[in-house]
């Protein structure tokens, strides 16, 4: 099992996962909590905008790319990353990471569903991973057999994850 990990997943796009991944990390910073956020996309193909540095060294057969400044840094790396690289890499010094997709990872999950575009959520569906899901998030109760939360209860949320995630 992963340690300070919570993958936040949904059947398709417009669920609320950003919304609710935003007010989570702006909750979490207010308790004094090192945060990252992980996106998992199908559509990073291009590291930059054509013609831009960056743009240029990918397009040379880089295979790590590195921005920073005096406030920030951003990797680009051109490999599959492991799931235990992934976890090494976002969970270095932070307290708890939540991750925005990856459905088939390893993760616990916590789905956000929208019932206006899905009769029923991923977690009642038959998949090997189905034992990974441990709360429902949704504008309106919904009995999937998993503890259920508003978008509006951050800090119920909050102790859900602390409790069943987090370990200090």
């Amino acid at each position: 099992m992963y340690r300070n990990i919570v993958s936040f997943v949904a059947k398709g796009t417009n669920s609320g996962k950003t919304f609710l991944m935003e007010r989570l990390i702006e909750e979490y910073k207010k308790r004094g909590l090192r945060v990252a956020a992980v996106k998992h996309t199908n559509h990073l193909s291009q590291v930059d905008k054509e013609g831009k540095d960056t743009d240029k060294f990918a397009r040379k057969g880089a295979d790590r790319i590195v921005l920073f400044s005096d406030h920030a840094l951003m990797l680009y790396e051109f490999s599959c990353p492991g799931t235990d690289y992934l976890v090494d890499l976002a969970g270095k010094d932070m307290d708890l990471v939540l991750v925005e997709g990856f459905k088939k990872g390893p993760f616990q999950k916590i789905e956000v569903f929208n019932p206006s575009s899905y009769d029923a959520p991923l977690c009642m569906e038959n998949s090997d991973d189905k034992d990974t899901y441990i709360a429902l998030v949704s504008r309106e109760p919904f009995d999937a057999g998993l503890p259920w939360f508003s978008f509006d209860d951050i800090e119920g949320l909050c102790a859900f994850i602390d409790k069943r995630i987090r370990q200090r």
